[in-house]
């Protein structure tokens, strides 16, 4: 059998503090073809079995590993374009990342891998419609650097075998370059004075070229007519337009208006050049989505758009921006190690054969989350957690490592197990969370059936593992004692607890269970979330037993920290309160300036509410609940100073805090008109989310002073 070998290349990055090692095959490689001996290239130097599974889905099996010598090789062809239709990897460079695991005696080794498929210079430029002339009608006498978008030729290859260059070839060529060197569009400038009566029309070939080591060149044909025309070229209030838009956009919805003008007034129509998504109106230039978005199949999206009135053509280029929202759940995947047999049915639960004497700690199945949305959107994480009734779990889970929204976890026997005792465990669950806004989460049931030992284990036994407490607490706080049992009798029931976590703010008693704080908590200096009035910390209590062969478990309590009102709103010392304006500035509504006040707390206590006094009638200011500060009324006084208090509150409950400052307004004897100043801007709104159930009563102070701006909304949830 002939062994043919491709290129292939070996890189070590660093990410996330987990080695990726990379290699690299060929595109259109026969099947078979070997890429790499990973016993060799990761130094293993002792029998191992090899697994290889995929962390980003791609559903279809591409690469074969050797479970005994670790040789890496393809599965099938592979045709990169096609992929990349098939988003199994990304159009602009397709890599495939996969998890390796390793296994020597009762040790795992997990390594992420980087398939990357070259791309090879298997496909030429292609003009749409390629074999039509495309007639370009152009004004007589336009001015020298006239330009005019001229078609594009598509190449699904990959970067230099892609497009790189235009050329124009044909009689009197000379008249005219192409412009290639902004965002990918050929245009076609004029660089010499047209004359109908010289030339009336050019018949040219465009050539769009690549790169490759072998290029392939296409051409289409242009005809270029003069033409006589009257009406004025229009022209775009803008070149570029950047719009963003979600993902959940409804068909019709209006996105962005695209305008031209014309000297003479006129009829300007438009057209989009880009098969897309959207449409334009011809006649008004308003763009509309026309079908669903979706933001993991398409980012973005570059259009161009046409306005001519009559024969002239202008364009201009809308780069589309597409907003991910939270619309895919997590996906849940399991793989099982060698010896175990994992049954799926159609309820998701997942239900593992495994024998008595299986050893604590052995890895039960590997965990993958993925999710395809982006962001927060897609950062997974995974729970595990027992079905009603509660029963102390025997897995645990172990995070292994993070890439590119997917996250691996391994299943780990927690606690020995005795069929005789108990045969089956059908009360676990897996839950994956994303971190969306709302929250999507996706379930998994495991059911343990074990296939025919001082093995009774400690248990902490609480009513609560949350445990609200107000900061500023006292030293030596009680906040509970735990319970545990042990079934065990003897010197095998007698156990400890002890603290897992380092730290000095908690002590526990070793023999009574008492939890107590050891020192005061001051919520602002472990928390800078303005947002939420609480903070979680998390720690493990693990009870022991003093049998010869020693057996524990753990649980997790949480301290869950309340903000108090114990900061005042302090004003922005760097801000000068001494301002100067020309009299003619003074109008009513104008804005003078804004204020700034900040509130270490959090939630209502945090929030800071403005209010302003005048000490003369001749001049009313008020002030918005951002602290822009405007003319409310204004009277003709001579004064050349004027001296105002700012308050600014919290709206914390039950002690309510404030600050005043004095604002001095002067007179200055220079005028400005009120064209002189800048453009006012609208308000910002500002959202705040607070824990209603940490607050005792609730009261609510809205701003209703500023007849000029929209007033605030309070939404109360359940």
């Amino acid at each position: 059998m002939l062994l043919m070998v491709f290129f292939l290349t070996i890189h070590i990055i660093s990410v996330s503090s987990e080695e990726i090692f990379k290699y690299v095959v060929e595109e259109k490689s026969p099947i078979n073809t070997f890429i790499v001996d990973l016993s060799n290239d990761l130094e293993i130097k002792t029998l191992a079995s090899y697994s290889l599974f995929e962390l980003i889905p791609i559903n279809k099996n591409l690469f074969s590993i050797n479970n005994q010598t670790g040789y890496l090789t393809t599965l099938s062809i592979l045709d990169r374009e096609q992929m990349c239709l098939n988003q199994q990897c990304s159009c602009n460079s397709c890599e495939i990342f996969y998890q390796l695991i390793i296994n020597i005696q009762q040790t795992t080794i997990y390594k992420i891998i980087e398939i990357k498929i070259q791309d090879r210079n298997d496909h030429s430029p292609i003009f749409d419609n390629e074999s039509m002339i495309h007639i370009i009608h152009i004004k007589e006498h336009v001015p020298l650097g006239y330009r005019i978008v001229l078609p594009i030729a598509n190449d699904p290859d990959e970067g230099s075998n892609s497009v790189q260059s235009y050329t124009l070839d044909g009689a009197n060529s000379d008249d005219f370059y192409v412009d290639y060197t902004s965002i990918d569009i050929p245009y076609l400038v004029v660089r010499s004075l047209l004359d109908r009566q010289h030339i009336s029309s050019y018949l040219l070939t465009l050539t769009a070229s690549d790169d490759g080591q072998q290029p392939k060149p296409r051409t289409g044909s242009i005809q270029l007519d003069i033409r006589i025309i009257n009406d004025s070229i229009p022209i775009f209030l803008q070149s570029v337009y950047s719009i963003d838009v979600r993902e959940d956009t409804s068909i019709g919805t209006s996105l962005i208006k695209i305008e031209a003008i014309s000297d003479n007034n006129a009829k300007i129509f438009y057209e989009l050049l880009t098969e897309s998504p959207f449409i334009i109106d011809r006649l008004t230039g308003s763009i509309q989505l026309k079908k669903l978005l979706d933001y993991e199949r398409e980012k973005s999206y570059r259009l161009t758009v046409k306005a001519y009135n009559k024969f002239i053509p202008i364009y201009a280029i809308i780069f589309i921006r597409i907003i991910d929202i939270n619309d895919n759940p997590v996906l849940i995947h399991m793989k099982i190690e060698e010896n175990r047999t994992l049954k799926q049915t159609q309820n998701d639960k997942n239900i593992f054969s495994i024998p008595e004497d299986t050893l604590v700690g052995t890895t039960l199945a590997h965990v993958i989350l993925n999710d395809l949305d982006s962001f927060a959107n897609g950062n997974p994480y995974l729970q595990l957690t027992t079905i009603q009734p509660p029963l102390p779990l025997i897995y645990k889970l172990i995070y292994q490592n993070n890439f590119q929204n997917t996250k691996l976890y391994s299943l780990i026997l927690h606690t020995n197990i005795d069929r005789e005792s108990k045969s089956i465990y059908d009360n676990i669950q897996l839950i994956a969370h994303d971190s969306g806004t709302p929250t999507l989460h996706t379930r998994s049931l495991i059911l343990l059936n074990i296939t025919d030992i001082n093995d009774c284990i400690p248990q902490i036994v609480t009513n609560s593992i949350i445990y609200n407490i107000n900061e500023n607490n006292p030293i030596g706080l009680i906040i509970d004692t735990l319970n545990a049992y042990d079934c065990d009798i003897g010197i095998n029931a007698e156990f400890e607890y002890h603290l897992l976590n380092k730290t000095d703010l908690l002590i526990i008693n070793s023999e009574t269970g008492q939890i107590s704080l050891s020192q005061s908590i001051d919520f602002e200096k472990f928390h800078q979330e303005k947002n939420s009035t609480t903070i979680d910390l998390e720690f493990y209590i693990q009870v022991r037993d003093h049998g010869q062969l020693s057996l524990s478990s753990q649980t997790k309590i949480i301290l869950r920290i309340l903000d108090l009102n114990d900061h005042s709103p302090e004003f922005d010392r760097n801000q000068s309160y001494n301002w100067t304006f020309s009299k003619s500035i003074l109008q009513p509504n104008t804005i003078l300036g804004r204020i700034f006040a900040y509130d270490y707390d959090s939630g209502l206590q945090g929030i800071i509410h403005y209010s302003i006094c005048s000490f003369d009638p001749c001049l009313i200011l008020n002030i918005t609940s951002l602290g822009y500060i405007y003319i409310q009324s204004k009277t003709s006084c001579s004064f050349l100073s004027y001296t105002f208090e700012i308050t600014a509150s919290d709206y914390g409950f039950p002690n309510f805090r404030s600050t005043k400052k004095l604002l001095t307004i002067n007179i200055d004897s220079n005028q400005l008109t009120i064209n002189s100043l800048p453009k006012r801007l609208p308000l910002p709104m500002q959202r705040t989310t607070v824990d209603i159930n940490s607050i005792g009563n609730i009261s609510f102070i809205i701003d209703i002073t500023n007849n000029h701006s929209i007033q605030p909304k309070i939404y109360l949830n359940n």
